[in-house]
C-alpha cells in the first residue's frame, strides 16, 4: 500500500509545473524510468522495475529538558542538487513542510514547530522568492508530558523537495519514544 501512495506522489509532483493545484489524479503523468535520474530504492512487480526518489531523509532525537518538559528534534538530511521548502511558504508557492502530531493524553505541545533561519531565494520554479533549506536542516518542537510513564509519540511528515527541473511530494512516519 505504501508503494502505492509513492508511486501516486511522484507522479502528482512530476506534475507540479502547473500553475494551477488542483489535480485530477486520472490525468496524472505516467513516470517513466528517463524522468527518474535520482535513485535510492527499487521496488520490483512483475516485468518492472521502478526506482524510487527519497532526496530527504529524516532522523529524530530526544532531548530531556526538565522532569517534565522535552525538546523534539528532526533533522531533514536533504540529498546533493535538492532543496526543502519551509513551514511557511508563499500562496501560489509549493507546499510547506508541515509537522502533524498525534494527538496523545500523556503529552501536550509546546507553541509551533521551529526551524532554522534557512535562505531564501528566488525560485525559478514557482517564479517567487520562497525559504528553503539544502543538505541539512533542523526542525525542533517543545513538549510537556502529563504522565510518567513510557509512551511514544508519533508524527506524519508532508513536504516538498526540488531541484532545478523536477519538484515531488514526500510523506514520512517518524516516532519518538519519551
Amino acid at each position: 500500500m505504501k508503494n502505492i501512495i509513492v508511486i501516486l506522489l511522484l507522479c502528482i509532483s512530476l506534475s507540479c509545473k502547473n500553475k494551477s493545484k488542483k489535480q485530477n489524479i486520472s490525468s496524472a503523468p505516467v513516470v517513466t524510468e528517463k524522468q527518474i535520474s535520482t535513485t535510492t530504492k527499487t521496488t520490483k512487480s512483475p516485468g518492472t522495475a521502478l526506482k524510487i526518489i527519497e532526496p530527504v531523509k529524516w532522523v529524530t532525537e530526544t532531548r530531556k529538558l526538565s522532569d517534565t518538559e522535552y525538546e523534539l528534534i528532526i533533522t531533514a538530511n536533504i540529498e546533493d542538487k535538492y532543496h526543502l521548502y519551509s513551514q511557511t511558504v508563499p500562496n501560489n508557492g509549493p507546499e510547506p513542510t508541515v509537522f502533524i502530531f498525534e494527538k496523545n493524553d500523556n503529552y501536550k505541545l509546546i507553541g509551533n514547530t521551529s526551524e532554522e533561519k534557512g535562505h531564501t531565494v528566488y525560485d525559478s520554479i514557482f517564479k517567487l522568492d520562497i525559504k528553503s533549506f539544502t543538505t541539512q536542516t533542523t526542525f525542533k518542537q517543545k513538549i510537556t508530558i502529563k504522565k510518567t510513564n513510557t509512551f511514544i509519540i508519533n508524527v506524519e511528515i508532508e513536504f516538498m523537495s526540488c531541484n532545478n527541473t523536477t519538484c515531488m511530494m514526500g510523506y514520512s512516519d517518524i516516532k519518538f519514544q519519551i
